[in-house]
């Protein structure tokens, strides 16, 4: 019996016929934020939530320069602050609740002109602060607003009448987060069927929350994790039973047993542990930034490829290999490593040519180097994963027809309606055709056999053929010496 279907959906063939303005893409982030600095940010945890800009992100999220332990701030400083563009949906694993310091944390002060403020407070759960004056406890929100800032990393207690935290010691107790105790089975999560969605599964919120369709997704820090990335791999094909996502994911510089990773180990590593799904690019090794901190190139490269989403109306057709990445100082293996020089040759040799991306000096300028999906390799290379962009443009086109035609579903459906819908789709790829996305694209409704039973049933099926336009992955200029150009001498003399 074939499947029930209520709904309109999308099918991708890497051969044959090839089922596969604009469905809002959004580029979805999981990972951990300081949402315990933010009055309420508790509320943040495994909720996909959109921030437009590095104010909205602040200000539900909290930010640190700790990238290491919150790493949707090492999206927010490079998708919102170096590069200006957004939005982004992130999913933050982090909870207060429950990734905290065993031991309470208190402090003695003094008000000074009815202001209390607390040192090096960026690890305070701001929810939990209880402040007492001898046995009588001080109301937040009437006896007091607390703040924290970000650059200076202080928390600060501010009467909000006069005399309201009097004028001798306060005693003021308060639960620390310990981001190092998100682990990786926080980050993977679970779903219990009925709507209940944490970590990765939470990406089957992202649409009925947002709005947004959940195209590509990032994980920076966690996704070198192998069980996790595997249950990134599984999450990201049909979400909601729908949308087919595309993944930026990293291989580790050193494994979770302490092994480091090198250019010679890491394809070993990659292939050894799943590195290799059709939906993603993976990336190696880390980047040390002109500013002195250490980026995932997955996420230097996401931000690079939004930028050209933005440039083309959300169209997934130019790679982020080969755009420019000011940021970039630096190749990073670790500190054993500091004083390597990695140039092209290594990078096309050691990675590219084995389905791993990365960064390379090359035009005058450091610049993401690599546009294979991770299933390529020299071995394997097909008309589809040799670039990113041909899978990026299939999802595109089903995901797109979806997010449209969900609309048509539950009506009556005329053969007039039908060749309607073959025209107006016809006339989408058409205009991909025009701005040079595809270079062919042809829709036809099904009318095999199968297909006519199928209409008794309201199912109607159209078919997509397309190509998706080739990247230009080398170009050589043959040189040859002649003698020829001999000629000239004698050209005056023969006349």
């Amino acid at each position: 019996m074939a499947d029930y279907k209520h709904g309109a959906y999308g099918q991708i063939n890497a051969v044959g016929s090839k089922a596969a303005t604009n469905s809002p893409a959004a580029m979805v982030y999981i990972g951990t934020a300081p949402v315990h600095t933010v009055v309420g940010g508790a509320s943040n945890v495994n909720t996909p939530i959109v921030v437009n800009n590095i104010a909205e992100a602040r200000s539900k999220f909290g930010y640190s320069d700790d990238f290491a332990s919150y790493t949707l701030c090492e999206a927010m400083r490079v998708h919102f602050e170096s590069k200006g563009v957004g939005p982004l949906i992130f999913i933050n694993v982090l909870d207060p609740a429950k990734h905290k310091a065993d031991k309470a944390g208190s402090i003695t002060k003094k008000p000074e002109n009815g202001v209390v403020t607390i040192p090096e407070a960026e690890s305070i759960i701001q929810d939990t602060v209880v402040v007492k004056s001898g046995e009588v406890e001080k109301k937040r929100g009437t006896d007091f607003s607390l703040s924290y800032s970000i650059d200076r990393k202080t928390l600060t207690l501010t009467e909000l009448s006069h005399g309201a935290l009097g004028t001798t010691d306060l005693t003021i107790t308060y639960s620390t987060v310990d981001p190092s105790k998100v682990t990786a089975e926080d980050v993977i999560g679970s779903t219990d069927g009925m709507g209940l969605n944490k970590g990765v599964y939470a990406l089957i919120s992202v649409y009925p929350l947002t709005g947004y369709t959940p195209s590509f997704v990032v994980a920076p820090g966690f996704s070198s994790i192998p069980a996790v990335h595997a249950a990134m791999a599984a999450n990201t094909k049909k979400i909601n039973k729908h949308w087919d996502a595309y993944m930026f994911v990293d291989l580790p510089i050193v494994t979770t047993d302490g092994t480091a990773v090198t250019l010679d180990t890491v394809k070993k590593f990659k292939d050894a542990n799943g590195y290799n799904r059709e939906n993603e690019t993976v990336y190696f090794p880390m980047a040390k930034g002109t500013d002195g901190k250490k980026y995932h190139l997955s996420v230097l490269a996401a931000a690079n490829f939004q930028e050209l989403l933005l440039a083309q109306d959300g169209i997934p057709y130019h790679t982020a290999s080969n755009t420019s990445c000011s940021a970039i100082e630096n190749l990073y293996l670790g500190e054993a490593y500091e004083d390597r020089v990695y140039d092209d040759a290594v990078i096309n040799e050691k990675l590219n040519k084995n389905g791993i991306a990365s960064a390379a000096y090359i035009g005058g300028r450091w610049a993401i180097w690599g546009a294979h999906s991770a299933d390529y390799d020299q071995s394997n290379g097909t008309d589809i994963n040799v670039a990113e962009t041909n899978r990026m443009m299939l999802y595109y086109i089903s995901n797109d027809f979806q997010a449209r035609r969900m609309l048509d579903i539950d009506k009556p459906t005329t053969p007039n309606d039908i060749k309607t819908i073959v025209s107006e789709e016809q006339a989408r790829l058409d205009a991909l055709l025009n701005i040079g996305a595809l270079i062919y694209g042809q829709v036809s409704a099904d009318s095999s056999a199968d297909a006519k039973s199928d209409l008794l049933d309201g199912d109607f099926t159209f078919s997509f053929n397309v190509t998706t336009t080739p990247l230009a992955k080398s170009m050589t200029a043959i040189v040859s010496w002649t003698d020829d150009g001999f000629v000239t001498y004698f050209a005056d003399s023969e006349s």
